[in-house]
């Protein structure tokens, strides 16, 4: 598995088009994120709340019990939520992820165009 981000309680690992969050206490692997193709970006926030994870879209991962697993088959209220992907809208390729603060991130897609996102 190929590490993509660390705090220092969390890891964000991917391996081919799945993302997984290792807990460091327990060594416990969740998943996160699937993909179709790789993720290329990932970021822990700096009080580990959340993560955020890009390629086809963004799936941002609340950090907090009950640590859900990630599923397309349904959707997830407190546990994720997942933007720049959908059955209506194109979906965005995200080339770059930045925590701008607490409660927002940049968002640089593959054509250059950058997006402000809420985290919540």
């Amino acid at each position: 598995m190929k590490q993509m981000a660390e705090s220092n309680n969390y890891l964000i690992l991917n391996e081919y088009e799945k993302v997984f969050l290792k807990l460091k206490a327990t060594s416990q692997l969740i998943l996160i994120g699937e993909f179709y193709g790789d993720p290329d970006v990932a970021l822990i926030s700096d009080d580990e709340t959340y993560c955020a994870v890009g390629g086809e879209g963004v799936i941002i991962y609340y950090l907090r019990d009950p640590f859900e697993e990630f599923s397309t088959k349904y959707k997830s209220l407190n546990q994720w939520k997942i933007w720049g992907r959908g059955t209506n809208k194109e979906t965005m390729w995200v080339s770059e992820i930045d925590q701008i603060d607490s409660k927002h991130i940049r968002v640089e897609l593959e054509d250059s165009e950058t997006i402000l996102l809420s985290i919540f």
